[in-house]
Order: C-alpha cells, then structure tokens, then sequence
C-alpha cells in the first residue's frame, strides 16, 4: 500500500529539485552568454595577476625584441603567449604576449585572436618613426579595462620599439581591439597606453610597412593613411619549434 502523503511530499521535492536544476541551468547559459558578447574567455582565467612584476626586465625585454626568425614558429591550435600576424605582400610578425604585465588585455586579445576577429582587418594607420596601428573590425565590442599606471595599474612594460600596446580614446577604459606596434621608441607613451607585448619575428615587416605610401587622414590631419589597404590576412596562434 502507498502512503499518500509521503508521495505527495516527494513529488513536491522532486518538482523543487527540477526547478532549481533549471534555474542553475538557465543561469549558467546566461553568463556564458554574457561572456561570449564580451568576446572574453571565463572570468577565472582573466582575474589580474601582478605577482610576477619584478620579473620582467626591460634587459629581458630588449634582448627578446626581434630575437628569433618566423621560421622558428609553428602555428598550434592551444591558445599560447605567441601570436602570428600575417599581412597580405608584407610577411609575417610574430608577437610574445605578456600577461605579467596586462593580463586583462592579454586576455581580450588572446580571445579575439581565438575566434578569428583580426582575420582581415587593417593596419589603417602608419606613422613611421612612432607606430603602427591596426585591428578595427566592424563588429561593436565592449571595452576593457586600461591597464596602465595613469589609470592606477602597474605595468612595466616601456613603449620601446617593437613593444604591443592598446589603442584607446581619451577615456582610459575604451580600449577594445586596436592595438599598434612600435616602429620606434617614444617614453611619451609610458604610463597613458597598456603595452602588454612585443614582436620577437619579423620586425622587418613593420619596418617594411612603415615605407609604404602614405596620405593625410582627414579625420587626424596626419599623413599615415595607407594608400593601399595593408591586410592583416590571418592571426594565429604559435610555439616556438
């Protein structure tokens, strides 16, 4: 014989079970919706790390700017701190990111590198003696966090030529996904702009970038609008061989 009550009360715990369950499901698809319109890899993998700042010297850094050959890089499929730009009848730049120094911005890029969201933009400013500056895609990003001493944040890294940095506006926080190479040193970007990597193959591409033809860009009055678009065909991720 059943006991009524008994199966009324646990049919109740049952339907409480199930509800629960679904609403931890249904908040769980929620966040990793939230985390794929950010373009950002979970939460956990991106919390900022600055234990190991006194570790990156700029002696270490200068000696690794444009120290190995493209060659010397395979692509890889795991998300790793090397990036490959390839871009379209200039060669390839090889890029050692550097988290210790940014890991927010480390994280967004390695991100949007991860889904392919540098796959034919443009360099679309090129300013010889100071920078190149790419990345612009169409689709609308949140920002991220600067990662800079101006905005209160530890970063060691010094804008000297070859160093990865963040494009932003005049808002601290607007970064997304334009970044710029350095062609050549400039302390004048220390502290304002987060620099959170630098090319380890394939300087001479910049270089050769740096010698295009060039027009004024009649939104900054500055001559480093390309003549003709310099493509950004593919970035990858790489180890070293």
């Amino acid at each position: 014989m059943h006991n009524k009550p008994f199966a009324a009360a646990a049919l109740i715990l049952l339907a409480l079970s199930l509800t629960g369950c679904s609403a931890r499901t249904q908040k769980q698809a929620e966040n990793t919706s939230v985390l794929a319109t950010k373009n950002l890899p979970p939460l956990e993998a991106t919390a900022p790390s600055y234990e190991k700042l006194g570790k990156l010297s700029m002696n270490e850094v200068k000696a690794e700017i444009d120290s190995k050959q493209v060659e010397d890089f395979v692509e890889s499929d795991e998300a790793t701190l090397f990036v490959a730009l390839t871009v379209k009848d200039f060669g390839k730049i090889v890029v050692r990111l550097r988290p210790e120094a940014a890991p927010l911005t480390v994280a967004n890029f390695q991100a949007l590198v991860a889904r392919g969201y540098y796959n034919g933009t443009t360099f679309h400013r090129v300013y010889p003696g100071f920078m190149i500056q790419g990345g612009a895609g169409k689709e609308r990003l949140f920002p991220i966090q600067g990662e800079f001493a101006e905005n209160g944040v530890k970063n060691p890294l010094l804008h000297i030529r070859g160093v990865l940095s963040m494009a932003r506006t005049k808002d601290y926080n607007s970064a997304t996904s334009q970044f710029f190479l350095m062609h050549a040193d400039s302390d004048s970007l220390d502290g304002s702009y987060a620099a959170f990597g630098y090319v380890v193959a394939g300087l001479d591409t910049v270089d050769l970038i740096c010698k295009i033809d060039r027009k004024v860009d009649p939104s900054s009055g500055e001559r480093t609008l390309p003549l003709e678009d310099v493509v950004i065909e593919s970035a990858v991720f790489v180890r070293p061989l």
